[in-house]
């Protein structure tokens, strides 16, 4: 487990609550998005499977 992910609520990026952008943003690294912390309305921490840190994104 990723230390960043301690106490925080992890979303798995296929959760039909994430929005579709938020999934065709994750798709398109290299190592793809699979697991996300949303951070507030909109706000979310993009991880990859092995605990990489990816991006933090912003979806209106």
């Amino acid at each position: 487990m990723n230390e960043d992910w301690e106490g925080e609520e992890l979303v798995d990026i296929d959760d039909p609550c994430l929005p579709d952008a938020l999934r065709n943003h994750a798709a398109l690294f290299d190592n793809p998005g699979k697991v996300v912390i949303v951070v507030g309305d909109g706000e979310y921490a993009l991880y990859a499977a092995d605990g990489e840190f990816l991006d933090v994104c912003v979806i209106d």
